[in-house]
């Protein structure tokens, strides 16, 4: 029986296709057929949603093994842990603190017109041509310049902070791998000393992080450009690979998107739907700090173990008939967004990105295809799936 990291990434390679494209899901709904944790490659590998959920509410599980913490944060050319992501206790307690309102749904909830004008712009560029890469036309750039304006960042940065990104996340060579992160926080320094060169008080995200205190303490210089470099990764690319999933699926399936251009209204739980089907981030780590159980599984304090949201959504205790998209599905707490502590900061932006972008794309373009004669890159073996290019054609508007 296949792991689940090879249930996703052989999608690509060895016949799992659905309509002449990939459709993953099912190879990964394959993997619950009688399987407890297991161990793989010396890792415990949990794929069960009640084990998932279980294991990511204990606070004597971390994020990262802390012997490795130096080296993971070497391997992605920060030189220090990523905040919040790579710290965990009261380390981490204090940081979500401070970040978590920043990202509640109130305050991201101002940002829908903003979102809906730049969806509109970009459509325009293309919405007369009939066809289209979407993903480089819209998935990947209405995102990035929704998280570049929080950030207080230039837009003209975009594209130098897409290749960092795609640099450390989807690297195109080793050069490309090591000089990604270095030059991230060499980028960030400059903008925190020309910050304070100017004595000029933005209010953005970056300008916030330089006031704000914690536990009564100013943020350090190194301590802003941790969060900002976690938050450059996250917000230029799970949206993008999001969006492109979405797409590409409702592509394939026409009827479904035609109730969504019929009644937009049910978008909300379509997105919630697809975001279970198609989790970007298929799985993530983490450690043992104690001796304890799970799933009969005895785990010791040291143990690694692999969580994999992308199975755990597809668990048929919890999900009935995981592998059927429905719009309607009841109780859908998927954790395409994953679970516990560690669940991710951004979540309720992605949402409101998500529908202001697909409410944009139907009402200017309501009928859309896979474009016959180019082909999608379907991008299964990345950290984050998506599929880039995505062609598509449709009639012009």
């Amino acid at each position: 029986m296949a792991d689940s990291a090879s249930a996703v990434a052989d999608g690509g390679r060895d016949g799992a296709f659905v309509d002449g494209v990939v459709d993953t899901y099912e190879r990964v709904a394959a993997i619950h057929h009688g399987t407890p944790a297991t161990k793989r490659d010396g890792a415990l590998e949990l794929t069960r949603f009640e084990d998932v959920v279980a294991v990511t509410k204990r606070r004597d599980v971390h994020s990262i093994d802390p012997d490795a913490v130096a080296i993971v944060s070497m391997a992605l050319g920060a030189g220090r842990p990523l905040i919040p992501l790579m710290l965990d206790g009261e380390q981490h307690t204090k940081y979500r603190k401070l970040l978590d309102p920043l990202f509640a749904p109130k305050q991201v909830a101002r940002l829908e017109p903003v979102i809906r004008n730049l969806a509109e712009g970009l459509i325009d560029a293309f919405a007369a041509d009939g066809e289209v890469d979407f993903f480089a036309a819209f998935c990947e750039p209405l995102p990035s310049q929704i998280f570049l304006s929080q950030l207080g960042l230039p837009l003209d940065d975009v594209p130098f902070l897409l290749w960092v990104k795609n640099g450390i996340i989807r690297p195109t060579d080793e050069e490309h791998l090591a000089a990604a992160g270095p030059k991230l926080i060499e980028y960030l320094d400059a903008e925190l000393d020309r910050r304070e060169a100017s004595g000029e008080q933005q209010d953005d995200l970056i300008g916030g992080f330089l006031t704000a205190e914690v536990d009564g303490h100013s943020l350090t210089h190194e301590d802003v450009i941790d969060i900002t470099f976690l938050l450059v990764l996250a917000g230029l690319d799970t949206v993008t690979a999001s969006l492109s999933c979405m797409v590409d699926w409702l592509a394939r399936h026409p009827a479904e998107r035609d109730r969504l251009v019929a009644d937009p209204s049910l978008l909300p739980a379509a997105i919630e739907e697809l975001m279970r089907v198609h989790t970007p981030v298929v799985a993530g780590s983490r450690h043992a700090t104690v001796d304890f159980e799970i799933d009969g599984v005895e785990v010791k304090a040291g143990d690694e173990m692999r969580v994999v949201w992308a199975a755990a959504n597809m668990d048929p205790d919890t999900f009935p008939e995981p592998t059927s998209v429905d719009f309607a599905r009841p109780n859908n707490r998927h954790i395409a967004f994953a679970s516990g502590f560690h669940r991710c900061l951004g979540s309720h932006l992605a949402r409101l990105e998500l529908r202001v972008a697909l409410e944009a794309l139907h009402r200017r373009i309501p009928d859309y295809w896979l474009d016959p004669n180019r082909t999608p890159g379907y991008l299964n073996t990345a950290v984050v799936r998506c599929v880039d290019p995505l062609p598509l054609v449709f009639t012009p508007a």
